[in-house]
């Protein structure tokens, strides 16, 4: 079997100094190893104090999930020699998680939230027979809902991707979203459709900025984004007054006024008085910042805005 050599560059984290370092591994080893067959290379052969968490080694259990050049995925279904760059590859613990020691991360900020959007069925008593002599039957078509979603394993790589919760910690998350739109698309659940959106609105929808991280993290091919999309529609046809569906239609107003989004009056419109007041006097820290005169916060039309605003009625017509 061939062997070839190359760095392995692990960000490691001492929990007693709380010192966090990159240290260098010269390896010379298979090329058919994976990452964590990798680190268990180091670890057996070089350090023993290396710490990562792996459990089945088939890309079922969710436990071994790093960051990899930069990129989150599961350790043990990624081939080490795939990512190696200029002879080396760099190997780092989950963003946006505690780091417990080198590679292991502290799970329960993740799994708090998570608890947050009720993760589980609430039989609904219409659906779901009392007697276990009964089944609970679900059509090929309403499964097809939420049959991709079922396949999480909780492994959070997306969540170690998502570049929203860069900007904001109490985001709830992408996993944490994709089981809320699981639940609500099945059947057989009993709790309103209101109320299951209420629980995901705070820090939650209408926060995620459709970078598509997720999708590309998630080992089982699950698009959290879209899911999000989904919700957000889910929450505008159930007639919910949210900051959501206010700041779209103050987007739309701006963008028609002037050809611009109005981002000095969003808060306001968009999240009401206490908020709003909060946001608006932060914007206003910032834009004096840059050097911008009180005058010059909101946005004002560009010439030609005419020709703008007639493009955008043909494409409402047309949309209707």
């Amino acid at each position: 079997m061939k062997k070839i050599k190359y760095i392995a560059r692990i960000k490691r984290y001492n929990p007693d100094t709380k010192e966090s370092y990159w240290q260098d591994f010269p390896v010379e080893v298979e090329d058919s190893l994976t990452v964590l067959e990798l680190l268990m290379y180091i670890k057996d052969k070089i350090d023993g104090s290396l710490t990562f968490r792996a459990f089945c080694r088939s890309a079922i259990c969710g436990s071994c999930a790093m960051v990899i050049n930069g990129r989150a995925g599961l350790s043990c279904k990624i081939q080490a020699k795939d990512k190696i760059r200029n002879g080396v590859i760099r190997i780092e613990p989950l963003h946006h998680l505690p780091v417990v020691k080198d590679l292991v991360v502290d799970q329960e900020p993740a799994f708090d939230k998570f608890k947050k959007i009720k993760p589980y069925l609430v039989p609904d008593p219409k659906k779901v027979p009392d007697s276990l002599n009964s089944e609970s039957l679900v059509t090929p078509e309403e499964f097809k809902l939420y049959d991709k979603q079922t396949d999480c394993i909780l492994c959070m790589a997306c969540y170690g991707s998502c570049n929203a919760l860069e900007g904001e910690e109490k985001y709830l998350g992408p996993f944490q979203l994709t089981k809320a739109f699981r639940f609500i698309a099945d059947s057989r659940d009993g709790v309103d459709i209101e109320e299951r959106i209420k629980l995901v609105e705070d820090h939650g929808i209408w926060d995620c900025v459709q970078c598509q991280m997720c999708l590309a993290a998630c080992p089982k091919g699950i698009k959290p984004a879209e899911d999000i999309l989904e919700l957000r529609r889910i929450a505008k046809d159930s007639g919910e007054d949210n900051p959501g569906t206010r700041r779209a239609k103050h987007w739309f107003a701006d963008v028609f006024a002037t050809g611009q989004i109005d981002k000095w009056h969003l808060p306001e419109n968009a999240f009401g008085d206490e908020v709003g007041k909060e946001m608006t006097k932060q914007l206003e820290e910032e834009f004096r910042a840059r050097g911008l005169k009180e005058e010059e916060f909101g946005p004002q039309p560009f010439d030609g805005i005419e020709q703008f605003q007639k493009f955008l009625k043909r494409l409402v017509k047309e949309a209707e």
